[in-house]
């Protein structure tokens, strides 16, 4: 007869590895998941590095545009001139901004800056159109722009009864 305590081993051990197999055999499944996973995104992240490699060299091969005449001259602004040119067509910070399209902080902010300015081209293509006008086309200009926006605001609104 054999030894009872190396069957009894022996059928435990069974058990157990048969045991251990069923608790960890959805973590197999899931890791060969994962790794499937993880290399389709490296070859994703493989294609989208190499597309930005081409999309940034065509981008440096595009020249830069040329200057156009009216460019051509260099215009500095600063903040002694953006006040100067306000109290020259009388207006306040709040209708200056309304006439720029920016918000009267940014008025404010740019009167109280030091040095020369660097807004951005609308800004700056809206500066350069006032410049140009008198302190009566101005205010014309301003009372015509609200008045627009008063028409489009009222034309969009339903009466409630």
């Amino acid at each position: 007869m054999p030894n009872i305590a190396k069957v009894l081993k022996d059928e435990i051990a069974r058990i157990s590895r048969r045991e251990a197999k069923a608790a960890f055999g959805g973590i197999g499944k899931a890791n060969t998941g994962l790794k499937r996973v993880v290399a389709s995104l490296k070859k994703r992240v493989a294609f989208l590095e190499k597309e930005n490699r081409r999309l940034t060299a065509a981008v440096n091969k595009i020249p830069s545009p040329q200057a156009s005449p009216e460019e051509g001259q260099k215009i500095r602004l600063t903040a002694r001139g953006i006040r100067s040119l306000r109290n020259r067509l009388r207006l306040t910070q709040a209708e200056f901004g309304k006439l720029m399209g920016t918000t009267p902080h940014s008025v404010y902010l740019w009167e109280r800056k030091e040095g020369a300015l660097k807004l951005r081209d609308k800004t700056k293509a809206a500066l350069l159109s006032i410049r140009g006008l008198r302190a009566r086309e101005a205010k014309e200009k301003l009372a015509e722009m609200l008045s627009n926006r008063q028409k489009g605001r009222s034309a969009g609104r339903k009466n409630k009864k």
